[in-house]
């Protein structure tokens, strides 16, 4: 474990990296209504765009936990933060819908390389008993980065352009691998490294995090749709300025800042994982169904108990994952990264389900149809054994 100052430049360095992931994750939604314009498209093209986003965050998870073994967790982390910024740039550039699909396909592959190898440098700088802490301190700089994407970037897109705001987050993107490159300590290159299939196949085939994933994808589910979905929602159904309609939305991740960071003091202390994760996709069930309700009152007190949960189930989720695996801690990231792309890749679908029951029946019957998947991916949780193992290596 590093110390000191080069420890908290460390961290310091990936927080940064971290809140612009999430500004340019979330802000294609927030501005989605400005950009139908150009594209004349609706919510059916949203939905394209996020689904195709969401397949390849979830496709490269697996292949991201395996570089990152292999080639170092940092340079992989730097890799995926360019890939992401180059691709965002050119959305910047782009007037087609299929065009668009296509570069966020690769921002979200991007985005998978930076996620896991991310996770393993910020628990290991924190280290012992504290990786709670440190991945509920990195999950809550995506929320702030949330913010930012969710209702700053509303106010940009406005003033200066949709496509102006993009190549302002994608050229930020790219500051954040610079400054990453630069005050994260190098990688040791484990040349001598070789996927053992054995280990591989029994991470990938391990019961519990099979079980973890799944039941993480009933979060993701509601994540995914009040991030990407509410800001239009509010604005086009229930009449709410759009600046507005981003900073209500926004409670989805502004109340996780502090959730995530509880969520790992309680992961750290109660050490019962599986009743935290159980208790953070009933209140995501529940925050679906007041979704449903068509107030704007109503809506966003199921946004901000969407934040709250998130805050709590996902740093539950990916500090179990770690904890789960009985592999050498080369591995560690692999794990984390199977369990994230089970989440991710199944996330793909919401967003179409949604988009197509809003044209066939309306928003009401797209949020329960959310409610209704979030809760049929919390069943595995109940097969999932509760505690946390102890590791090898």
């Amino acid at each position: 474990m590093l110390e000191g100052r080069r420890e908290r430049v460390a961290i310091a360095a990936l927080v940064a990296a971290r809140i612009v992931y999430a500004t340019n994750w979330l802000n294609i939604g927030a501005i989605f209504k400005l950009m139908e314009g150009t594209l004349n498209v609706g919510i059916i093209g949203l939905g394209a765009v996020t689904s195709s986003f969401y397949l390849g965050l979830g496709l490269a998870q697996v292949p991201a936990g395996l570089l990152a073994a292999r080639a170092g967790p940092k340079r992989v982390v730097v890799s995926g933060i360019l890939l992401y910024a180059a691709a965002t740039l050119g959305v910047s550039a782009s007037s087609q819908l299929v065009q668009i699909v296509v570069l966020r396909f690769l921002v979200g592959t991007g985005m998978a390389l930076v996620f896991a190898p991310a996770v393993v440098l910020v628990a290991r700088f924190f280290g012992g008993d504290r990786a709670g802490v440190g991945v509920g301190v990195f999950n809550s700089a995506y929320d702030l980065g949330g913010l930012l994407g969710l209702y700053v970037w509303i106010v940009i897109a406005t003033a200066e352009g949709w496509q102006s705001s993009l190549l302002l987050s994608g050229t930020l993107a790219v500051a954040t691998g610079l400054l990453v490159l630069g005050l994260v300590p190098g990688d040791v290159t484990n040349l001598g490294f070789r996927v053992k299939l054995p280990v591989l196949l029994g991470i990938l085939k391990d019961s519990q995090l099979i079980l973890l994933g799944l039941a993480a994808l009933a979060l993701t589910v509601g994540n995914v749709l009040l991030s990407s979905f509410m800001v239009y929602y509010l604005n086009t159904s229930l009449g709410v300025p759009l600046a507005t309609a981003g900073l209500l939305a926004s409670l989805v991740v502004v109340v996780p800042i502090a959730t995530a960071i509880w969520g790992g003091r309680l992961y750290d202390g109660v050490r019962r994982p599986r009743l935290l994760i159980l208790s953070s996709c009933g209140g995501m069930f529940a925050a679906l169904l007041l979704a449903a309700v068509p107030n704007v009152a109503v809506a966003v007190a199921g946004t901000g108990l969407g934040g709250v949960v998130s805050g709590v189930g996902f740093t539950t989720a990916f500090a179990w994952a770690r904890d789960l695996n009985r592999e050498d801690k080369e591995y560690e990231g692999l794990a984390i990264a199977w369990v994230n792309g089970i989440s991710l890749t199944g996330a793909f679908v919401p967003p179409a389900v949604f988009s197509l029951a809003e044209g066939i029946w309306g928003y009401s019957a797209s949020w329960l149809a959310g409610a209704a998947l979030c809760l049929a991916f919390t069943v595995p949780l109940f097969f999932l054994k509760e505690g946390i193992p102890t590791r090898a290596g």
